[in-house]
């Protein structure tokens, strides 16, 4: 299930294009494992997709329709919190 850590590392691919692990980890404040472990768990899921470019493994969305989906979590996710 998605969770505000998730739909924030979905969120900082959208926004920048892509990401590296290691840029979740200094934005996010994440351990390496933590954040290797929700990006494992997004690409999994079919929300993201990874490609090794000289040798650095970058992270990109799978398709435009996430970010219609990540909007709608969000609200999901915000009427839990209230």
């Amino acid at each position: 299930m998605l969770d505000n850590l998730k739909v924030q590392i979905l969120r900082k691919i959208a926004t920048e294009g892509y990401a590296t692990a290691t840029d979740i980890v200094k934005e996010l404040g994440l351990s390496w494992g933590a954040a290797q472990w929700h990006l494992f768990w997004l690409e999994n899921n079919g929300y993201i997709k990874s490609a090794n470019i000289n040798g650095t493994t970058i992270y990109i969305l799978n398709c435009a329709n996430v970010l219609r989906k990540l909007e709608a979590v969000e609200k999901a996710v915000t009427k839990q919190i209230k």
